[in-house]
C-alpha cells in the first residue's frame, strides 16, 4: 500500500521592501535573514543618499559652505596661523570641495560601503569561513547603515532650530561626548576617540555585526559578529585619531 504523501510546509513569503526598511530599525534579524533570499541593496542606498544630499542642501542654505570652511580654519591651530590672504584662498578651496563633495555624496556613500563590506567580507570569509557572498555583504552594510538617517535628521533639526554660527559639519549633533567639548582647545586625538562613542554609530556597528552573523553559512554567534565589526570600527577610529593628532 503506497505511503500517503506528507503535506508540504507552506513557503513563507519574503519581506516587502518597506517591511525590510522598517524591520531594520525595529526587528533587524528579520531584515538580515531576508537578505539570504534577496541581497538587493539599492533601496537603502537611495534612502541614505536622499537624506545625505538634503543635509548638504540645508547646510548650503542655512549656513553656507564659505562659513563652514572659515569655521574649520579658525578652529585649526595650524591653518589659523596662515596669512590672511592664504586663509581666504584655502577657505575658498575648502568651501568648493565641501559643496561638490556634498552633492556627489551618493558616490562617496557607495564607495565607502564597498570598502566596509570588502573588509568585513574578507574578515568573515577568510578568517571565519563564513562563506558570505559579496552581494549579501553589501546588503548587510547598507541595511545596517539605515539608522544613520536618524543622526542626519537630528542634525538637520539642530541646524534649523539652533545657532548656525556654532555649527560643526563633522560633528553636528550631541550623540557623542566629543560634541560637548571645545574642538579648538581639546586634544584632537581625544576628540576623535570620544566622537567614536556615538550612539548612532554604535547602533550601526551592532546591526552590521548581526547581519554578518546571520548571513554566514557557518554558524557564527551574534556576539562574535558584533565584536568583529566593532573591532574594525575602533581600529579605524584609532587610526583617524592618530592622524588628527599629527595634523594638529
Amino acid at each position: 500500500m503506497p505511503e500517503a504523501a506528507l503535506p508540504q510546509q507552506p513557503v513563507q513569503p519574503g519581506l516587502s521592501e518597506p517591511a525590510r526598511i522598517i524591520d531594520a530599525f525595529v526587528a533587524p534579524t528579520k531584515t538580515f535573514e531576508d537578505i539570504r533570499r534577496n541581497a538587493s541593496w539599492w533601496v537603502p542606498l537611495l534612502i541614505v543618499s536622499i537624506f545625505s544630499i538634503s543635509f548638504f542642501i540645508l547646510i548650503d542654505k542655512k549656513v553656507g559652505f564659505d562659513s563652514v570652511a572659515r569655521h574649520m580654519i579658525d578652529s585649526n591651530a595650524r591653518l589659523s596661523q596662515m596669512p590672511a590672504e592664504q586663509q581666504d584662498r584655502t577657505a575658498g578651496i575648502m568651501a568648493m570641495s565641501l559643496k561638490v563633495g556634498g552633492y556627489l555624496s551618493p558616490i562617496f556613500v557607495l564607495f565607502y560601503a564597498f570598502v566596509v563590506a570588502g573588509v568585513l567580507w574578507l574578515t568573515f570569509n577568510f578568517g571565519m569561513d563564513a562563506q558570505i557572498p559579496f552581494s549579501r555583504a553589501m546588503a548587510v552594510v547598507f541595511y545596517g547603515w539605515l539608522p544613520s538617517i536618524v543622526g542626519t535628521v537630528l542634525a538637520m533639526v539642530t541646524l534649523v532650530l539652533g545657532n548656525p554660527e556654532g555649527f560643526r559639519m563633522e560633528n553636528p549633533v550631541g550623540t557623542n561626548p566629543a560634541y560637548f567639548l571645545d574642538y579648538s582647545t581639546t586634544s584632537k586625538f581625544l576628540y576623535v576617540i570620544l566622537s567614536s562613542l556615538d550612539v548612532i554609530s554604535l547602533w550601526v556597528v551592532v546591526l552590521i555585526g548581526i547581519g554578518f552573523a546571520l548571513n554566514a553559512k557557518k554558524k557564527i554567534s551574534l556576539g562574535t559578529g558584533i565584536t568583529v565589526t566593532a573591532a574594525w570600527f575602533f581600529i579605524y577610529k584609532l587610526g583617524s585619531a592618530a592622524w588628527a593628532a599629527l595634523r594638529s
